[in-house]
């Protein structure tokens, strides 16, 4: 993907440590094993394809009140690791 049109919100490649690496806003998203660049490239194109489009995944609300719950207690955890 061209420099001049990634938006800061979109998936990129990046090296790290020698390794694909796909982030969104500087941050890892996922490493590629094998050094796999074509994988990485791919995987990158789809996400950002997908982004932005609704998930096939649908939640009750029970569910999502229980996975905002086990997100916070997670975060809270790793806050005071």
């Amino acid at each position: 993907m061209h420099r001049d049109k990634v938006s800061k919100h979109m998936y990129v490649t990046k090296s790290v440590d020698g390794l694909p690496a796909i982030q969104r806003n500087g941050r890892n998203v996922l490493s590629v094993w094998d050094q796999d660049w074509d994988l990485a490239v791919e995987l990158c194109e789809l996400l950002n394809k997908r982004e932005g489009q609704q998930p096939k995944l649908l939640l009750t609300k029970s569910d999502r009140k229980w996975l905002k719950a086990i997100d916070h207690a997670f975060k809270v955890k790793v806050q005071h690791a």
